[in-house]
């Protein structure tokens, strides 16, 4: 054979160990990176790549080592494969032991991690505290969850904006953003001007002080019309905002009969308001 011909094995065995280097890699980046929504607002990257990005890569090398373990496996060396199978066949298990020890640590690996059971659940909360450490920053926290696919006009609606979408376009123009229509959403508008969302939002979002709800000043007594204009914000905003939250409220309702019908206490139902409609 000559030297300078093409080897397939060759090539297969390093396309494989360069594809699981890669799924190792993205695998414990994405152990660690934040949830999707703080990294999409945030614009977090890690090796100067995003979440997304990395997801990215994940799927397509994992499918590529697919790939190449099924060609590795019944291309390049079926004659082997072909000729194992024969002689197992033949002469009947000759490691039983071994083979019953993988199939069950197999099934104790699926059934720990499907049913939570240590230390596999333990493996799993580590991930979520590590991935939940990037949202200790109150402004990498995006106003509503997935806010980053909300058109101009979506966004408008919520409490903290309270503005139109054509309002929010000129907004953006007086501070010299590229934006077509307020059709596009915040992260579309941020692609195209190579900004992060969440520096987008802070260009149009209204500052407001806390309104600061609580019982002892009589805000259970109070009707949502009432929190709403004290806030600065519509009442329609306040109602879809709660809305979001699993609480149906209408503007003249009283707050202390809103939290009462949900059977939560008014006092929470203070703070979710005054979340809510909090400055950013």
């Amino acid at each position: 054979m000559s030297r300078n011909s093409f080897t397939w094995r060759a090539f297969i065995s390093t396309a494989l160990t360069l594809s699981f280097f890669v799924m190792m890699l993205s695998g414990l980046v994405l152990f660690v990176s934040p949830p999707g929504r703080v990294a999409n607002w945030s614009g977090w990257q890690m090796l100067g790549l995003t979440k997304r990005a990395w997801q990215n890569q994940h799927i397509v090398f994992g499918f590529a080592f697919m790939i190449l373990s099924i060609f590795h496996l019944f291309v390049i060396n079926w004659k082997a494969f072909l000729s194992y199978l024969i002689a197992k066949a033949s002469r009947g298990l000759s490691h039983p032991t071994e083979i019953i020890t993988a199939i069950t640590l197999f099934v104790v690996l699926a059934t720990g991690t499907l049913f939570h059971v240590a230390p596999f659940e333990q493996l799993i909360v580590l991930g979520e505290r590590l991935s939940g450490s990037w949202e200790t920053a109150r402004s990498s926290s995006p106003p509503v969850p997935h806010a980053e696919t909300l058109t101009l006009e979506e966004l408008g609606g919520l409490p903290q904006v309270a503005s139109t979408g054509a309002e929010l376009v000129k907004k953006f123009q007086a501070a010299g953003v590229k934006v077509r229509d307020s059709r596009q959403t915040l992260q579309q508008i941020a692609s195209d001007n190579g900004m992060e969302v969440q520096r987008l939002y802070r260009l149009i979002v209204t500052e407001r002080s806390s309104a600061r709800f609580s019982e002892k000043t009589g805000w259970a007594n109070k009707t949502l019309r009432e929190a709403a204009d004290s806030a600065g914000v519509t009442p329609l905003a306040l109602q879809q905002a709660l809305k979001q939250q699993g609480i149906e409220a209408t503007p003249d309702e009283l707050l202390r009969d809103i939290a009462q019908r949900h059977g939560i206490r008014a006092s929470g139902l203070l703070r979710k308001i005054e979340t809510i409609t909090e400055k950013r």
